[in-house]
C-alpha cells in the first residue's frame, strides 16, 4: 500500500469522526427532546413506533403514545404536551408478539413516560431540564413518572397495588433488622403525624448523615389513614435537614408521592424536594389536573 495514501485515509477517517459524532448527537437529541414524526428512532425500517413526537399545524408539539388502559385491550392514542416531557422511550424493539398484527415489538404499547414542572409555580421546565430527572442538589422542580398498570388484570389488584407497594418499601427499606439501618444503628417505628398524614420512619441519631448524605437510605413514610392506603410518600427522614435551611447539612432531601390515576390506568410517582412537602395537596391537585389535560383519541388501524 502506498504510505502517502495510507496516511491520507487515516487522516480522512479521523476528520470524519467529529462530524459523525455531531450528527449522532443531533439525532439523539431530536429523539429524546422532541421533533417531528420523522425524528423517531427505529430499530427496523418497518417498525411501528409506540411513541413519537409530532408538530401540529398550529405550531404546538406533542408526544403521542400508543397507550393501553382499561377496559382490557383498549389501546388508545395519548397526546402529551411536549413542553412537559422529560423522558420517553421513543422507538421500537424487535421481537415477536403472538397474536399482535406487527411482529416487530417487544411491547405493543408504551409502558411509561415522565413529565416535569418547576416549583412552586408548576410551569413547564426550561428546555435545558426537559431530558433529565434532576439537576443537582439545588434543583427546584418536580418530575412525574407515569407507568402503566394495564398488565394487572384485576381491578382488586390495581386498587391494592399502591398499598402493597407501601408495605413492601416499609418491610425492606425501613427495617432496622437488616441493611443500611442495621449498619447505622438506627431503629424504626411510628412517628408523630405531620402534614395531616400518618408517619412511619427511621428513629435515632441522624447527625451522622450531615456530611455523608445518602438519598433514600433513611426514610420517613407518610400515608393517608385509609383502607386501602391509596396515597403515600417516601421522603428522606425529617431529621435530615435541607442545606438551604441549615448550612451544616450538605444535601437536598427528596420525596416520592405514590398514587393511582384511573383515567390512564397508571401508577403515578412524583419526585420533588422535601421542602415542598407542606404543599403536597397542591402538588397532587396540579399533577392530576395536568394528567386530566392529556388528550385521548383513537388509533388508525393500530398505528399512531
Amino acid at each position: 500500500m502506498n504510505p502517502r495514501r495510507d496516511i491520507s485515509i487515516h487522516r480522512f477517517a479521523a476528520w470524519l469522526v467529529g462530524p459523525l459524532a455531531i450528527v449522532a448527537a443531533l439525532i439523539w437529541a431530536a429523539n429524546h427532546i422532541g421533533g417531528n414524526v420523522l425524528a423517531v428512532k427505529a430499530e427496523k425500517t418497518d417498525c411501528i413506533p409506540n411513541e413519537r413526537f409530532v408538530n401540529d399545524p398550529d405550531g404546538r408539539r406533542f408526544l403521542e403514545l400508543r397507550w393501553l388502559a382499561d377496559p382490557p385491550g383498549w389501546r388508545v392514542r395519548l397526546r402529551v404536551p411536549a413542553d412537559y416531557v422529560t423522558w420517553a422511550d421513543v422507538g421500537c424493539e424487535s421481537a415477536t408478539m403472538p397474536g399482535y398484527p406487527d411482529p416487530n415489538y417487544t411491547k405493543p404499547f408504551a409502558q411509561g413516560f415522565a413529565v416535569g414542572l418547576s416549583l412552586p409555580d408548576f410551569k413547564p421546565l426550561p428546555p435545558a431540564d426537559r431530558n433529565i430527572d434532576r439537576n443537582g442538589v439545588n434543583w427546584s422542580k418536580m418530575v412525574v413518572h407515569i407507568d402503566t398498570m394495564a398488565l394487572l388484570k384485576s381491578e382488586s389488584k390495581k386498587n391494592r397495588f399502591i398499598e402493597d407497594l407501601f408495605f413492601s418499601v416499609r418491610q425492606y427499606s425501613v427495617n432496622p433488622k437488616h441493611g443500611y439501618l442495621k449498619e447505622a444503628g438506627l431503629s424504626a417505628g411510628q412517628k408523630p403525624d405531620k402534614f395531616k398524614l400518618k408517619r412511619f420512619g427511621v428513629i435515632g441519631d441522624l447527625d451522622q448523615f450531615k456530611y455523608k448524605y445518602g438519598r433514600g437510605e433513611t426514610p420517613d413514610l407518610y400515608f393517608v389513614d385509609r383502607n386501602p392506603i391509596d396515597l403515600w410518600f417516601d421522603c428522606d427522614a425529617d431529621e435530615i435537614r435541607d442545606h438551604t435551611e441549615d448550612a451544616a447539612w450538605s444535601g437536598r432531601p427528596e420525596c416520592y408521592m405514590y398514587l393511582r390515576y384511573a383515567r390512564l390506568d397508571a401508577q403515578i410517582k412524583v419526585l420533588f424536594p422535601r421542602i415542598y412537602m407542606p404543599i403536597w395537596p397542591q402538588i397532587k391537585e396540579r399533577t392530576e389536573r395536568l394528567l386530566d389535560s392529556f388528550e385521548i383519541g383513537e388509533l388508525k388501524e393500530g398505528r399512531l
